[in-house]
């Protein structure tokens, strides 16, 4: 399998990271270097597709000044896109990371007011560009006036022409597309608590949610659990991945910066998935990447050379036979 890895940012955002020493409340921080980054998570993991040498289109809902800052910032990482242009503008975010302390504050604006037409329209160009698709991913959240049934409705274009869904998102529209039956989820552990209705506090509890997951909802879940590593479930059995025991701290610092881990593991899963169809390797590439990019300003960055050499300190260990429906 090969191809364009497609990914659907809705409610996107321009990212602004600054990044300073000595961070004090109620003090004045000089930045020591600053930035715009081209926002949204799907727009993040087909960043980290593209760092890694694959193929990636990133469709975005842009408007404003904000529009023409994520543009640019766009063109800087090399990272094709297709629009819908907004009448407003879309949301902003800002992350401040201080160098010794790593992340010290994300601030995300809200969803801009989306109008019929263009939800319409977003889900016109998100159909036009499935038959080129090797993958779909669809992620974050939903601005207002997009239906909470968004993402269900791509599912049901993305099976018609037989392509394969990933969905990254939480509440009502995580379970409208569970009623579609994704290909797959990555939800954190907070977002399975959603979806099950209680908390899965122990290794045991969480391994029998995805069971049952996989036996009646959804094919395959990537769950991710922070410094846990990631469960990997799939109807052949469910794996758990542990991350690499090499420290990573962002450059000439003790501090790292989480933000966008999530996204690096869904683009490093896509990216090798579509290239090996070998789930439980793609798993192994996804956990590398999101552990390198704890060492990164950027969010995310994930660059080839150090995911592969993480893949390697990756452990993976089988915790549960096939699961049959």
């Amino acid at each position: 399998m090969s191809g364009t890895i497609v990914t659907v940012s809705p409610n996107t955002s321009t990212d602004r990271i600054a990044i300073v020493d000595g961070f004090a409340v109620g003090g004045t921080c000089r930045t020591v270097r600053s930035f715009d980054q081209a926002g949204g998570s799907g727009a993040h993991a087909a960043s980290v597709v593209v760092e890694l040498g694959g193929e990636a289109l990133a469709i975005v809902a842009i408007g404003g000044g904000n529009g023409d800052r994520w543009r640019h910032a766009a063109e800087r990482q090399d990272l094709p896109a297709a629009t819908v242009d907004l009448r407003c503008e879309n949301r902003s975010s800002f992350v401040l990371v201080d160098r010794t302390l790593g992340k010290i504050a994300e601030i995300v604006d809200p969803g801009p007011e989306v109008e019929p037409d263009e939800a319409e329209a977003l889900l016109r160009i998100v159909t036009d560009h499935l038959p080129g698709a090797a993958l779909l991913v669809l992620s974050g959240s939903l601005p207002p006036g997009v239906p909470e049934d968004f993402y269900a409705d791509c599912i049901a274009r993305a099976r018609g022409v037989g392509k394969q869904v990933l969905v990254d998102a939480h509440s009502a529209p995580m379970r409208a597309a569970l009623a579609a039956r994704p290909w797959m989820i990555k939800p954190n552990l907070d977002e399975l608590h959603q979806i099950m209705g209680v908390a899965a506090s122990t290794m045991a509890e969480r391994i029998a949610a995805l069971r049952h997951l996989v036996a009646t909802t959804v094919d395959n879940v990537l769950l991710s659990m922070e410094a846990e590593g990631v469960l990997l479930a799939t109807a052949e059995g469910i794996w758990r991945l542990l991350p690499p025991p090499e420290p990573v701290t962002l450059p000439g610092s003790r501090g790292i910066n989480p933000v966008g881990c999530g996204d690096a593991l869904v683009g490093a899963f896509c990216h090798h998935w579509v290239g090996s169809g070998d789930m439980v390797e793609s798993a192994r590439w996804g956990l590398a990447a999101a552990h390198v990019n704890l060492g990164k300003y950027e969010v995310p960055s994930s660059p080839l050379a150090d995911v592969r050499r993480m893949t390697g300190q990756v452990t993976v260990e089988p915790v549960a036979a096939p699961v049959t429906p």
